[in-house]
């Protein structure tokens, strides 16, 4: 196992197919369309990073971000990659803002973005140490 990852992803293909991408790498992938979905998540899972696509949820809404700032409000120190179709120049200070740990453009090659989650899960590369980061207490 390289990690637990919680994927937000309001479009059900895009979801099933990255899903199963990062299952096949060795991930365990949950999976929300909706920010409600993924905070039932965070009640019963300890994820060890977040992708989240931009813009998620509605068209126009920013419920990723949002859900993101809502997490670091917690003090939550999971590691979370945006990924975005739009400009990067436009989301990059909402990004950092919002507490997002890496921002990355749209479309990416899956090898990518495996090797972008896969550092940052520090025992992505270490099997024989899994230390899931806990979301609440």
């Amino acid at each position: 196992m390289h990690g637990k990852i919680l994927l937000l992803d309001s479009k059900p293909p895009v979801r099933g197919a990255t899903a199963r991408h990062l299952t096949a790498a060795g991930f365990t992938v949950l999976t929300a369309r909706t920010d409600a979905q993924a905070r039932s998540q965070l009640d019963t899972n300890l994820f060890d990073a977040i992708l989240i696509d931009h813009p998620f949820g509605r068209p126009g809404m920013d419920e990723g971000l949002t859900f993101a700032r809502e997490l670091r409000q917690q003090d939550a120190i999971v590691p979370i990659l945006l990924m975005t179709a739009l400009p990067l120049d436009e989301v990059r200070q909402l990004a950092w803002a919002s507490g997002i740990t890496k921002l990355l453009p749209k479309p990416q090659l899956m090898p990518v973005l495996i090797l972008h989650l896969s550092a940052l899960i520090p025992h992505a590369a270490n099997e024989d140490e899994l230390h899931p980061i806990p979301m609440r207490e």
